[in-house]
């Protein structure tokens, strides 16, 4: 395949981002990484460590995201074996596996992305026996849905912010190349949260017309909510794929070559 000069522009955090790069350009496709958000650990780690140090009063410990797993690693080698491991899809339990090994235990909706999220793993709970007391490791902020449905079936809930996430901010190559790029095709860009719709918006302020340069584009994503968001933006094509590399690169190479 010839290397293609639409743009494309991945968003995905993490080192996944650059795996995912790197396997575009082995079919020749050049891509921009912008990662939504940059993952730190907090200032003050000392309060993250005590509480995941002790965890003989939690049955569920919930990890959202590979962000969640990476950061909780920091502090978690081995986890009790009263602890159940829950998270919102394959991608990562996969990741969970990967960092603790396949015999952990844990919870999640089997399936493609689509059919992931809290909503999915909620159900998958609701199939067994709530757990009297849960953690949820995340971000400083996140979506409150899952803990309410808990908390309203009496479950006790408590949050950890056990990693920051920092948006991203355009460095000034970044901003000169888009600067470039608007005057040309519109991107395929991926995006793999509905934060990360926001995010991405908030970016590209600086540059005018870029907005409207996005959204004639093609949003590629994960999950009917964050198609939802991207939609609500001014996206009007908007394509679900999976979170694996080779669904994600099939799905950009038959974009490029509609549009080409």
């Amino acid at each position: 395949m010839k290397r293609i000069h639409q743009p494309v522009i991945l968003m995905r955090p993490g080192a996944a981002n650059v795996r995912l790069a790197q396997a575009l350009e082995h079919e020749g496709i050049s891509s921009w990484q912008w990662p939504a958000f940059r993952i730190t650990l907090p200032e003050d780690q000392g309060p993250v460590s005590e509480r995941l140090s002790h965890l003989e009063d939690f049955d569920m410990v919930v990890l959202a995201s590979p962000a969640a797993v990476a950061a909780v690693a920091h502090w978690v080698r081995q986890w009790p074996p009263h602890i159940t491991l829950a998270t919102v899809g394959e991608g990562t339990a996969r990741v969970i596996r990967a960092a603790w090994g396949d015999d952990i235990r844990i919870l999640f909706p089997k399936g493609e992305a689509e059919h992931s999220g809290s909503e999915a793993l909620f159900a998958l709970m609701k199939k067994g026996k709530i757990p009297s007391r849960v953690l949820i490791a995340r971000g400083q902020t996140g979506r409150e849905w899952l803990s309410e449905q808990l908390n309203a079936l009496g479950a006790d809930v408590e949050k950890l912010a056990a990693y920051v996430r920092v948006p991203l901010e355009l460095e000034p190559e970044q901003v000169e190349q888009l600067q470039q790029a608007v005057a040309g095709p519109s991107p395929i860009v991926y995006v793999t949260s509905s934060d990360a719709v926001a995010t991405l918006l908030h970016a590209i302020r600086p540059v005018p017309q870029a907005r409207d340069w996005f959204v004639r584009g093609i949003a590629v994503t994960i999950h009917p909510r964050c198609a939802e968001r991207l939609r609500e933006a001014g996206f009007t094509h908007v394509d679900i794929t999976g979170t694996d590399d080779s669904r994600v690169v099939q799905c950009v190479k038959a974009h490029l070559m509609h549009l080409g």
